[in-house]
């Protein structure tokens, strides 16, 4: 039986991967100071994360930007989903 909070994981991870993907190859200069920003933030911020319920309001926020990086996936990618599938080729998608 698949567990749909975490096909809803992995979903996320896989669009956010391929976003990160197109801005690298897109716009290098760009990605790298986002991907500072993030390596420098996001690890201090993921140690808070340690309850059910902090984790259910990471998600809540996080939704917005899932959505964001599907915009941009759909309008500047060929085939998006493509993108999204090759990300982790051995998940279910």
């Amino acid at each position: 039986m698949f567990n749909n909070s975490v096909y809803n994981n992995n979903r996320f991870l896989c669009i956010a991967n391929a976003f990160e993907q197109l801005i690298q190859e897109r716009f290098p200069a760009f990605h790298k100071i986002i991907r500072g920003s993030c390596d420098k933030i996001g690890y201090p911020i993921s140690r808070h994360i340690n309850s059910k319920y902090s984790a259910d309001l990471i998600y809540f926020l996080m939704k917005p930007l899932e959505w964001f990086f599907l915009v941009v996936l759909y309008t500047f990618d060929i085939k998006p989903e493509n993108r999204i599938a090759v990300q982790y080729p051995h998940a279910e998608i």
